[in-house]
């Protein structure tokens, strides 16, 4: 009988299921309203708004459209059953025993909302919107121990806010959600007149204020659950990101250190091989006395071709980038010859041009420092950073500092963070970077720097300049 059948256990609350299946005989159940109310009815009692609540089956039930397709299953079921009842086809015979159980599930699944799209699709849908404005009604008034936390955080020794505090609150609030906006947009701009107090000095408590808001967000419709999800992976995002970014800096600082390492290893070898030079005779007679290696045949009154000085020449060609492949390491002959045109060619003075010679102007360029210090910030560069750290900076130079050192350093301003650095300024900048100093037209004169080996690689030229 219908009574039979409203005694199964369907899982839902014992109220809705006496409520549809009460009847009185014969009478079907044709006036079942799926509207707001049937909504409310639904409803855990308490809400479910206490932290820690068991999970919203109420309100997944109702998403789902899985409650009101049960009611209007059992509502069909028991019309089926007064039915049979009539005919008496529940039991006996030789059919099998009538199962509403099996009768119920094969209801639920050919009418399913997820299979079936008609006229009741619309009403689905509805209790599906007001199931999650429900879901973000509840996710709100969950976090009151939160709220009553950052209250804390922002009132004075009573624990007391005055009315003017609240939208620096409500803010601070939206910025701990990390909801970017959509919390405070929601809000009252203007909490006068709005939230009572019960003290008589008018500041407000948390109880006033939580008393206010819990009736404010049952009558509106704030935030959606899915506002609390999107912004938790965002913050997951963010923090994957910052991890991200963390890691790869340390990998980029490890390598800028391998770099920095190799191009000091390099200048080390490069400064002892310039004071080995500049001590040895023959290259002294090359440089300051105008002899000239010519091909790889020794000319009458020249330098020898193999010696000390070949060795030193072929371990800067080597430093440069352009060892010399076939040994022995001291002669010069047509290995070295072909090492030299690649340097001339590449690095070489404007003047040599079309010549193979080894003659002042060239040694003197093989071993200039400021030269060489180019060649490797261009052959060893700084590696790029996927975070967006730049290692070829923009800076203001101010002044050239007098100092002892060897090079000539400049103090600059860099642009993008506004410290203040100290960098080596190659002696072909000098004096231009000097004159523009020192030139009243107020223009700053703005380099290019290598962070990595703290130099200016070129002055940009003033506005004026073309």
């Amino acid at each position: 009988s219908s009574r039979d059948v409203a005694g199964l256990e369907f899982g839902v609350p014992s109220s809705v299921t006496c409520h549809v299946m009460s009847r009185t005989h014969g009478e079907a159940l044709k006036n079942l309203r799926l509207d707001a109310a049937f909504f409310h009815r639904i409803l855990q009692k308490d809400g479910g708004t206490t932290e820690g609540a068991a999970p919203d089956y109420d309100i997944y039930l109702m998403e789902q459209g899985v409650m009101p397709l049960l009611l209007q299953g059992l509502d069909a079921l028991s019309r089926h059953v007064d039915k049979l009842g009539q005919g008496g086809g529940l039991s006996g015979g030789s059919r099998a025993p009538f199962n509403p159980l099996t009768w119920l599930a094969q209801y639920l699944l050919r009418n399913h909302p997820s299979k079936i799209k008609d006229h009741r699709t619309p009403i689905y849908q509805k209790l599906s919107d007001m199931a999650n404005v429900e879901r973000g009604r509840r996710c709100l008034l969950r976090r009151r121990q939160q709220m009553e936390e950052e209250w804390e955080e922002v009132a004075n020794h009573d624990g007391q806010l005055v009315v003017s505090d609240l939208p620096q609150y409500v803010r601070r609030l939206d910025d701990k959600w990390n909801l970017e906006g959509t919390f405070l947009q929601k809000l009252p701009g203007d909490f006068s007149n709005i939230v009572r107090t019960s003290s008589d000095t008018g500041n407000l408590s948390f109880t006033d204020f939580w008393e206010w808001f819990e009736v404010y967000v049952g009558q509106h419709d704030l935030l959606r659950a899915s506002a609390f999800d999107i912004a938790a992976r965002r913050k997951e995002d963010a923090e994957r990101q910052a991890k991200q970014a963390e890691e790869e800096m340390f990998r980029h600082e490890q390598i800028m250190q391998e770099v920095l390492e190799l191009r000091r290893g390099m200048e080390d070898q490069f400064a002892s091989n310039c004071a080995d030079m500049y001590t040895d005779e023959v290259i002294t007679q090359i440089i300051n006395k105008g002899a000239v290696i010519q091909g790889t045949q020794e000319l009458d009154g020249g330098p020898p071709l193999q010696g000390v000085h070949i060795e030193l020449i072929i371990s800067m060609l080597r430093l440069w980038g352009f060892p010399v492949i076939q040994p022995p390491a001291d002669i010069w002959n047509d290995a070295a010859l072909a090492a030299w045109l690649l340097w001339l060619e590449a690095h070489g003075p404007d003047t040599s041009s079309g010549q193979s010679r080894v003659d002042s102007v060239a040694l003197r360029r093989l071993m200039d420092r400021d030269a060489f210090q180019a060649f490797l910030i261009q052959a060893y560069p700084a590696p790029e950073f996927e975070v967006g750290v730049e290692m070829q900076h923009t800076v203001e130079v101010r002044n050239i500092l007098v100092t002892d050192d060897i090079d000539v350093l400049v103090e600059a301003v860099d642009e993008e963070t506004g410290h203040t650095r100290q960098l080596v300024l190659p002696e072909g900048h000098v004096e231009e970077v000097r004159r523009r100093l020192t030139e009243s037209s107020g223009e700053p004169v703005l380099a290019r720097v290598d962070l990595v080996s703290h130099r200016v690689t070129a002055v940009l030229p003033s506005g004026g300049d073309d």
